[in-house]
């Protein structure tokens, strides 16, 4: 070859390989199925829809009730999930209404979803929960009392028996919902 066609044909070839690669990439991407994160118990949409009533009913919700997470992190062994749920004079509630889906992060083909908690002076108790898989687990949990609703969102890990609290009032922060703190 002649010294003055090796630039044009390698800038060429260097550009049909670049748009291959970008195809490539975008075939890749539509093959894998968008999966969605469910916190607050709801799709995206409509939390993003309602964020700001969610926001006002937690806290008038934190100003009648004082909700405090007192259970254990995921295990594969089994856990206690628990909650305690008492009024602003420290008085058992024991008429709420407590949801509690567990989850991995995004993927919700592993959801578990807690029914019939054992219910004394206000402590709200699903026992021998057992995740099936080691990793991160989302605790996603809504209190109703009357009117009245919070959503709880925990992070978990099996291999970390702390429990995490974040959610669109508390942005993800490192501190631990055991040991009896109120959240």
């Amino acid at each position: 070859m002649r010294d003055g066609l090796h630039w044009p044909i390698g800038v060429i070839t260097s550009v049909i390989l670049i748009v291959i690669a970008c195809a490539l990439t975008i075939y890749v991407a539509l093959l894998q199925p968008v999966q969605e994160d469910a916190d607050m118990m709801q799709g995206y949409h409509s939390l993003d829809a309602s964020a700001n009533e969610m926001i006002i009913a937690g806290l008038k919700f934190n100003a009648k009730y004082k909700l405090t997470y007192i259970g254990q992190g995921v295990s594969l062994e089994g856990s206690s999930i628990a909650y305690k749920i008492e009024d602003m004079n420290a008085n058992p509630v024991n008429n709420a209404i407590v949801k509690v889906v567990l989850s991995r992060p995004v993927i919700d083909e592993n959801q578990i979803d807690l029914e019939n908690p054992r219910i004394e002076n206000g402590v709200y108790t699903f026992e021998n929960i057992k995740v099936a898989k080691e990793g991160r687990w989302n605790i996603l949990a809504k209190v109703i009392v009357n009117e009245d609703f919070r959503h709880m969102n925990l992070k978990s890990d099996t291999t970390d028996k702390d429990v995490y609290e974040y959610g669109l009032d508390k942005p993800m922060r490192n501190y631990a919902a055991n040991g009896g703190r109120t959240l």
